[in-house]
């Protein structure tokens, strides 16, 4: 059973809009989903780390250490906090909270998800092939994951 998403102003359903047998009022299941879904996005940044020269292995052959991971993780991460240099992308706390909200709404849902881009012409492709375009790249890449967490990625 799924709640009527199509009925609430841009498909923001409470809780309590679900029927009462539907598996998003499952507490069990939703935090069995919520610890696959973490398990399962973990799994697709490390291949993304790989596929760019930055796995958990090292040229040769041996694993990073706890405090290189970390290191590593700091360099690709998205910074919450003004002023600090460090990361791969700023974001203040009001945009990731509101980016966390609308990735948990499209899972809970299976709704879709619209990612937008901006930006100089580089970033739609001019000059390159269209599927080796930054957005067509990101699709390539996540829509399955997005897939697998029950939401259409746009």
């Amino acid at each position: 059973p799924r709640g009527d998403v199509h009925a609430t102003p841009y498909r923001d359903v409470s809780l309590a809009d679900f029927p009462p047998e539907a598996w998003q009022n499952d507490p069990d299941y939703m935090d069995s989903f919520f610890i696959e879904a973490k398990a399962l996005v973990d799994r697709m940044k490390e291949g993304i780390y790989a596929e760019y020269g930055h796995g958990t292995n090292k040229k040769n052959g041996h694993k990073l250490e706890r405090d290189e991971r970390k290191l590593r993780d700091e360099l690709f991460s998205v910074t919450r906090e003004e002023g600090t240099n460090t990361g791969i992308a700023f974001m203040d706390q009001h945009s990731w909270d509101g980016l966390v909200r609308k990735l948990l709404h499209a899972m809970v849902t299976n709704d879709e998800f619209y990612v937008v881009l901006g930006g100089h012409s580089a970033a739609a492709g001019h000059g390159n092939n269209f599927l080796q375009s930054y957005m067509m790249a990101f699709h390539y890449v996540l829509e399955p994951v997005f897939d697998k967490l029950g939401m259409r990625l746009v």
